[in-house]
């Protein structure tokens, strides 16, 4: 199976760091950082509706890559790799717990 390496980018890995709050990612991976809608909100307040709509916007095309079964994800910037369908779905449960925050952000 061959690996194929993820970027993620501004302003959804902007939404990223600002959520890094459990820990850093460089250490935990995405378990660092809070998918709590709260906080994702605030982030969503403080950028403004525009740039909320363009980091939902780029999260389909990341998530199709990671649910492609032909392939282990890796991302350097989450530091997450789908070795197995554990970790695919501990990624794509993140990603769909980030859609939704800031869908909710995004409609406040």
């Amino acid at each position: 199976m061959a690996d194929v390496s993820v970027e993620v980018p501004a302003p959804l890995r902007d939404c990223i760091v600002f959520c890094e709050v459990a820990c850093l990612r460089a250490c935990c991976g995405i378990d660092a950082v809070s998918t709590d809608p709260a906080l994702i909100q605030d982030w969503c307040r403080q950028v403004g509706s525009d740039v909320v709509v363009e980091a939902r916007l780029q999260l389909p095309a990341l998530i199709e890559v990671v649910e492609d079964r032909s392939r282990r994800v890796t991302s350097d910037f989450l530091n997450h790799r789908t070795h197995d369908e554990a970790a695919r779905r501990e990624l794509l449960d993140f990603l769909t717990a980030l859609d939704a925050g800031l869908a909710a952000g995004d409609a406040s």
